[in-house]
């Protein structure tokens, strides 16, 4: 069974990325974990997995049978493929997680997918997209961007009290009561500050 190593790329089933961002993501990967049927297009680019997981109910059968060796199938219905690679890596000891292939093809699925950062508390996780990247914070952070880029700012827990620094709209101890509440706002600088009394805290910033 081919090893995993840190920085680990998780390719899940969803739009094959066309951004140059992803791709180049992509290009520079070492290691490769591939979600089920993200197999088939990751293959068809010209690119090969170090490992492929889930109930395989969507890999062709020739990929699934000239790849059995580094086939790990998990029929846990509890969790989706990508979850399933992103729990995998974790036992491990994988802590640098890039993901493309996370959106697309079904909105439900690219919401699950993106808001299921917020589980993972001790490892760096990002999701890259056709047009930014998520990642979650769980503490007090300050953030590297760039003048004029979009940020969105997203928390499931209304009881979180959220101040910021360096963004056009600023927070000033004030909770995200609604999803949509944190949305459309703009780095102001090289870098924007984000203090949080307890809980997480999902980021989105555009390319």
């Amino acid at each position: 069974m081919n090893k995993i190593k840190n920085p680990l790329l998780i390719v899940a089933n969803g739009d094959f990325p066309s951004h140059r961002i992803p791709l180049e993501i992509l290009r520079n990967s070492t290691s490769i974990l591939s979600c089920d049927g993200a197999s088939n297009s990751l293959i068809s680019n010209g690119y090969m997995p170090n490992l492929i997981i889930g109930d395989l109910d969507s890999i062709i059968d020739k990929h699934k049978k000239n790849l059995s060796d580094i086939i790990i199938e998990n029929n846990d219905q509890e969790e989706n493929d990508l979850r399933k690679a992103i729990n995998y890596a974790i036992k491990k000891d994988i802590k640098e997680i890039n993901i493309i292939g996370a959106t697309g093809k079904r909105e439900d699925h690219s919401l699950g997918n993106i808001f299921s950062l917020l589980i993972y508390k001790n490892e760096n996780i990002k999701i890259f997209t056709d047009t930014g990247f998520f990642r979650c914070i769980h503490k007090t952070s300050k953030i590297k961007s760039f003048k004029g880029q979009q940020v969105s700012l997203f928390c499931t827990n209304p009881d979180t009290e959220i101040t910021t620094k360096h963004l056009k709209y600023n927070f000033n101890q004030k909770s995200i009561t609604h999803l949509y509440k944190g949305t459309l706002n703009e780095s102001n600088s090289t870098f924007f500050e984000i203090k949080i009394n307890h809980g997480s805290l999902l980021i989105y910033q555009k390319y």
